[in-house]
C-alpha cells in the first residue's frame, strides 16, 4: 500500500508545474509517441491552454508527481474540443459558456498502472467489467483507480467555481471506466485523432451527481465528504 496526495496545484508552484510538464512529455512522447521528441528539446510538454487552466496532481510519498489532470476554464481561447471537433452535436446557444470547462491532459505514470495494456490511467478491472455492486462499497474496498482521485479534485474545484458542464475528449476505455461508476458523459461527435483516437463528450455535473448519489451512495460520499485541500488516500499496487 502507498499513500498519495491529491491536490490542486497553485499557479506559483513552479516545482510542481515543472514535474507536471515533464510527466506529460514522458507519457505523450516516450510512451505513446503522440509527439516528437525533437519538437520538445527541453523534455517538457506544455501549451497555450496551461495558463487558462486549473491543474491537479497526484503526488507519491517521495514528493513526485505520478498523475495529473487540468481543467481548462472559459477565457480568451476557445476550448480545444471545439477546435478539433467543429461539428459537435450541441446547441452552443443554450450551453452555459461561463459555467463550462474542459477536462484535459489526464495522464498517469506508467509505474502506477496495473497492467501492460493500461492506457494513460487505470483501466477497468475484471470486476468492474462485470458491473459494480449496488452501493459502490466493493469498489471502495478495492484499489480506487488513480483517475478518480484526480476527478475528485476536479469535481470539488468545479463546484467552487460554479462549473456546471464538462467537455472532454476521451478514449473509449476511459469513457467506459467513468460510465461504469456513474460518471455518464454523453457523446457529442465523431472520433478524431488528437493525442490518440478520442471522441468528444459532454458531462452535466448535476446529472452525474444525481446518478452517482442514487446508484452508488458510498462512492458519492467519497467525492463529497468534507476535507482539506490535500487528500490522502491509499492505493494498492
Amino acid at each position: 500500500m502507498q499513500t498519495f496526495i491529491f491536490k490542486k496545484v497553485e499557479p506559483n508552484d513552479s516545482e510542481l508545474m515543472q514535474q507536471i510538464h515533464r510527466l506529460r512529455f514522458e507519457v505523450y512522447c516516450r510512451e505513446c509517441n503522440f509527439i516528437r521528441q525533437e519538437d520538445y528539446p527541453q523534455g517538457i510538454e506544455k501549451d497555450e491552454y496551461d495558463e487558462q487552466s486549473v491543474h491537479f496532481a497526484a503526488i507519491d510519498p517521495q514528493g513526485l508527481v505520478i498523475g495529473t489532470m487540468r481543467m481548462i476554464l472559459p477565457g480568451k481561447l476557445n476550448f480545444p474540443l471545439e477546435s478539433h471537433c467543429p461539428n459537435i452535436n450541441v446547441n452552443k446557444n443554450t450551453l452555459p459558456r461561463n459555467n463550462l470547462a474542459e477536462v484535459s491532459r489526464l495522464v498517469i505514470s506508467k509505474n502506477l498502472r496495473r497492467r501492460s495494456d493500461d492506457a494513460m490511467y487505470y483501466g477497468p478491472q475484471i470486476e468492474d467489467k462485470q458491473g459494480v455492486d449496488r452501493d459502490g462499497s466493493a469498489f471502495l474496498r478495492r484499489a480506487k483507480p488513480m483517475a478518480f482521485g484526480l476527478y475528485r479534485e476536479l469535481y470539488r474545484e468545479s463546484k467552487k467555481r460554479d462549473i456546471t458542464h464538462w467537455y472532454a475528449l476521451m478514449e473509449k476505455s476511459l469513457w467506459l471506466l467513468l460510465r461504469i461508476h456513474g460518471f455518464a458523459f454523453e457523446p457529442i461527435g465523431e472520433e478524431v485523432n488528437f493525442y490518440g483516437m478520442v471522441k468528444p463528450y459532454l458531462g452535466q455535473i448535476a446529472k452525474i451527481e444525481e446518478d452517482v448519489r442514487l446508484k452508488f451512495p458510498k462512492f458519492f460520499d467519497y467525492f463529497t465528504a468534507n476535507s482539506e485541500q490535500e487528500h490522502l488516500h491509499s492505493f494498492s499496487q
